[in-house]
């Protein structure tokens, strides 16, 4: 199993621009796919305001993602994918006292053979379990379009 996409391929990108998940407070949206012979990366965006959240409600959703998403896991934030190994490869975010974003990569090895379920939730932000399906077919066909560096 390969846990990360090669260093040495130019992937073939899916675009998606889907939301996955939205409430009054929080987004989570997949943006765009790129696609490997092995595996797919995924591009995920997360968005948390504060409204009228009081302090002691925020500081917890704040604290659930301070000093960026160590793991979605551990943020609270949870990913799963129907089919194969989904790691969490690396995430930019930003913040300040009314609003959260982030950028999260994820990798998903293998390429799915069909439709490709993706759930997300986090319940810190009142997002239930919410699953999207995925064209995995046109994810696979990428991956076959995915072009080495050097012949």
């Amino acid at each position: 199993m390969n846990t990360l996409p090669p260093d040495d391929v130019l992937g073939c990108p899916v675009p998606i621009a889907r939301f996955v998940a939205r409430t009054e407070l929080a987004v989570v949206a997949l943006q765009h796919v790129i696609a490997y012979p092995v595996g797919c990366l995924l591009t995920v965006h997360v968005a948390v305001r504060r409204g009228a959240l009081d302090d002691a409600t925020w500081e917890r959703i704040d604290s659930s993602h301070a000093g960026g998403f160590p793991g979605p896991a551990d943020a609270g934030l949870q990913f799963r994918a129907g089919q194969g190994a989904l790691v969490q490869l690396g995430a930019s975010t930003s913040g300040s006292d009314r609003h959260y974003r982030g950028d999260l990569r994820l990798w998903l090895t293998p390429l799915p053979r069909g439709p490709l379920e993706f759930t997300v939730e986090w319940r810190r932000v009142g997002l239930d379990r919410t699953t999207v399906t995925l064209d995995g077919q046109a994810i696979a066909e990428a991956g076959k379009r995915a072009q080495p560096y050097w012949p």
